[in-house]
């Protein structure tokens, strides 16, 4: 599947793991399931936001689909952020131009379901791709439909550690919730 990609080089990136994970860097956990966006069983993938923000509109809307609030949460399973340090090659998928050499429609994310973006993932996987970046589909059911500009407010990034030229280094973890709390 042909796609453009660019060199996503900003830093840091942001990871939303639970606190009493050992290593946020540690992407065997998206192999465990199926149902993956940018991997399947067979290659591993780390989850990224490139903004905050991102990160604090995914993790509301992964709550928000439990409906559980971050206070209902046992300490240990409390998101937490991680700041890491990554830039490599990624297939575009968040410019129209991008989007529609990637196949998609130039509304990605909007129909597009996960099955599709797994067999893209799959095809840039074993072209060598370095990862994905992303329109972020949690802000999508969130309402947002507007993708130009500056990728990093509504970008995810997907790293494909086997692939990746340079391996991610975790900068920080963040133990405050303050990322977390909506802005007013």
């Amino acid at each position: 599947m042909a796609a453009l990609r660019f060199q996503h080089d900003h830093e840091p990136l942001y990871r939303v793991v639970r606190r009493g994970w050992d290593d946020p860097l540690d992407a065997s956990f998206s192999r465990q399931r199926a149902d993956r966006r940018w991997n399947t069983p067979d290659f591993a993938a780390l989850y990224c936001c490139c903004h905050e923000l991102v990160a604090r509109a995914v993790t509301h809307d992964l709550l928000g689909l439990a409906a559980v609030d971050v206070e209902d949460l046992q300490p240990a399973y409390r998101p937490q952020l991680a700041e890491v340090g990554w830039s490599g090659e990624v297939v575009d998928l968040v410019t129209v131009e991008g989007t529609a050499a990637a196949g998609f429609a130039t509304d990605y994310p909007a129909g597009v379901g996960k099955a599709s973006t797994r067999a893209a993932a799959e095809a840039w996987h074993s072209d060598g791709a370095e990862g994905v970046c992303c329109r972020s589909a949690s802000l999508h059911r969130l309402g947002r439909t507007q993708w130009a500009g500056d990728h990093r407010p509504f970008g995810e990034v997907a790293v494909y550690p086997d692939n990746a030229g340079q391996d991610p280094s975790l900068l920080r973890r963040r133990d405050d919730l303050d990322w977390l709390r909506k802005v007013p």
